[in-house]
């Protein structure tokens, strides 16, 4: 098999899997995320365990209602296939270039598997020093797992070390691809690798209850795993994952009601007659209560009141600090995703902000199943669609960071590629023969155009 075959054989398999129709951003955000915002909207107030000042009312839904739909129009154009030809067919155009797209390929397929070691490697010892007061003091976990929510907050982070334990997303993601077999690489779905990544975000999750940093490790897991998932699994495994955005709100209330019964349930337990009912309620009150964040600083901002102009990180800070000195509740400080946008960009470029988010959102899921890697992006703008309503991921979110300038710095040298290989390729070619590659293997039951020929 030369290598023009093997190229689109890789290509080939990358854009014709079968996906579940929430994997597609634009409906995930139409069919899910806009009747969240809905029943959200509509929920009754005063189940919210928050003392925060009720701010939420009609006009917020429609503000809600609509950046919905405007970043679902926005990833219609982003997921469109002349959008990626346009890209491809225009050097410099900021994308891979269309001279670099096979060699871009080539390189996602050859990935080596020793940028999984790195990578753990930067996360557990960013950890470590994440941890650090913890391993110093071991009493302090018995404090925290005792109820003392305040605890953890006398501990300080190191903006710009500890930071990195956020590679975790680009971790999860390359793992799932490896599981896959997307990417080369044999790996176990249970192995010592997968068992200390998840168990040290585990124990983050617990101590730190920081239950985002578990998510932020299994989604992008998860979504690289997928295409083995729907391709091998049997027709009831499809059937759960066809549905699954009515499934994760379920399996969302256990995990968390499980983790809270760990760290608050002893500190609340006499005002509720059961974890269950006081898990479901604290739940209920981070997205209720990070909605009305978002329409208290939005008030405040002057949207309603005539035409806003985009607003800096500075001013809003002024606002949302304010709020929390005695009108918010800062147990539940989340500052929401939809509303916090929209008081940034102000009602003058409202539709247009939101909807080049959408097309964003759209461009890195045509490129994740086009298999290059710039679509590695898209499980962090997937986590992006899962809380639109409770936090701005891409918007003043430092966590995505160092995965980004992973991703980034990937890029650049898949786009040399075609720089550095021509010499050897030119040799081989001389030699009146074709470079070989390793055969690009897939789990049993992958289609066809997955297999060497």
């Amino acid at each position: 098999m030369n290598l023009d075959e093997k190229l689109r054989a890789f290509n080939s398999a990358a854009e014709n899997m079968r996906y579940p129709w929430w994997y597609r951003p634009s409906r995930l955000l139409l069919f899910a995320s806009l009747p969240a915002v809905i029943i959200f909207s509509y929920s009754d107030p005063r189940m919210t365990l928050s003392r925060a000042q009720l701010f939420f009312a009609e006009r917020d839904m429609w503000v809600g209602i609509f950046g919905v739909i405007f970043v679902a129009l926005g990833a219609l154009i982003g997921e469109s296939r002349w959008l990626a030809n346009f890209f491809d067919k225009r050097p410099g155009s900021g994308m891979i270039p269309s001279s670099a797209n096979q060699h871009s390929r080539l390189a996602a397929a050859l990935l080596s598997p020793r940028i999984d070691w790195i990578l753990m490697a930067i996360f557990l010892v960013a950890h470590v020093i994440f941890f650090r007061n913890f391993f110093l003091h071991p009493g302090l976990v018995s404090g925290v797992l005792g109820g003392n929510l305040e605890l953890k907050h006398t501990f300080k982070t190191i903006p710009g070390v500890t930071t990195w334990t956020q590679v975790s997303l680009l971790l999860g993601v390359l793992r799932g691809l490896r599981w896959s077999g997307v990417l080369p690489g044999k790996v176990k779905l249970i192995s010592v690798f997968h068992l200390v990544f998840f168990g040290t975000l585990f124990v983050r999750a617990v101590l730190w209850s920081e239950r985002l940093a578990l998510i932020e490790g299994f989604v992008p897991f998860f979504i690289g795993a997928l295409p083995r998932l729907f391709t091998t699994g049997g027709p009831k495994i499809r059937m759960l994952i066809r549905f699954l955005p009515i499934l994760v709100p379920v399996l969302l209330l256990f995990v968390f009601t499980a983790f809270e019964s760990l760290r608050s349930w002893q500190a609340y337990s006499g005002e509720h007659s059961s974890v269950l009912e006081f898990g479901w309620r604290r739940l209920y009150s981070y997205y209720f209560e990070a909605m009305n964040t978002g329409s208290a600083t939005l008030g405040l901002s002057g949207f309603f009141d005539g035409l806003t102009t985009p607003m800096s990180l500075k001013q809003y800070n002024v606002i949302y600090e304010g709020l929390y000195q005695g009108a918010l509740d800062k147990e539940y400080n989340n500052p929401s995703g939809i509303w916090f946008i929209a008081t940034l960009s102000g009602n003058l470029l409202f539709a247009p902000t939101f909807m080049l988010l959408g097309c964003w959102h759209g461009i890195t899921w045509r490129r994740f199943v086009q298999g290059r890697f710039f679509g590695l992006f898209f499980p962090i703008t997937f986590l992006g669609l899962m809380e639109i309503i409770r936090i701005p991921y891409w918007f003043g979110l430092t966590r995505v960071l160092p995965s980004s300038l992973f991703i980034v710095g990937l890029i650049i040298w898949a786009v040399t590629v075609k720089r550095r290989v021509r010499p050897r390729v030119s040799r081989t070619v001389s030699a009146c023969s074709a470079p070989s590659l390793p055969p690009i293997s897939a789990p049993v039951g992958y289609p066809q155009s997955w297999q060497s020929r």
